[in-house]
């Protein structure tokens, strides 16, 4: 060429250079690397993030459970305190019926009036006990329980087996698993032994 000038000439790739895989620079992988460790601290932030939520939400229902708990411990305290105020009225109504029942004039329709009076009183009395969910004692020709029983006396008998209510003196009172009274009773015991003729 004139001038000293060189004529370039461009080639065409070969088709084996046109073929490889282009070249990457270590900052190209190294770019590559730092975002799949980002995706996994992000995914293990998820999950200690939802974790944290489970628990959270564990306590919430924990904490409501035993608020509920202690309301409803505290309403039966309440009840089985109230209750326990009411025992002596329940007990004097119970012996004023108890008393017109045997009294000598109680053909007279007065007082035959009065005792049904009473009793309806009393009917009264235990619809609203058992509204509120106290349970009434009364045990009759059933075994003791101490659980349940406060046995204010033994008598002998031979015509039933020991331990056995045979006078109910003052029904008891329960509420769930509280017991408020113990019912008043006598239990029968075995007869004692005749000594042996000497």
């Amino acid at each position: 060429m004139e001038n000293g000038d060189e004529k370039i000439t461009e080639q065409s790739p070969s088709p084996e250079t046109s073929h490889r895989a282009p070249n990457r620079s270590p900052v190209a992988v190294g770019n590559e690397v730092s975002e799949a460790e980002k995706g996994a601290a992000a995914r293990e932030r998820i999950d200690n993030l939802t974790d944290q939520l489970k628990r959270a939400l564990a306590e919430t229902e924990n904490a409501r459970k035993r608020a509920n708990a202690a309301r409803a411990e505290g309403r039966e305290q309440g009840v089985a305190v109230a209750i326990a105020a009411l025992i002596p009225a329940f007990d004097a109504l119970a012996l004023g019926i108890e008393t017109a029942r045997t009294d000598p004039g109680c053909g007279d329709p007065r007082i035959a009036q009065h005792l049904e009076g009473l009793r309806h009183i009393r009917d009264v009395f235990e619809t609203g006990l058992k509204a509120l969910g106290v349970r009434i004692i009364a045990p009759k020709d059933t075994p003791f329980d101490p659980a349940l029983h406060e046995a204010l006396q033994m008598q002998e008998t031979a015509e039933t087996a020991p331990g056995q209510i045979l006078i109910l003196h003052r029904p008891g009172f329960a509420l769930n698993q509280r017991l408020i009274r113990p019912a008043h009773v006598t239990v029968s015991a075995s007869p004692a032994a005749e000594p042996e003729a000497g």
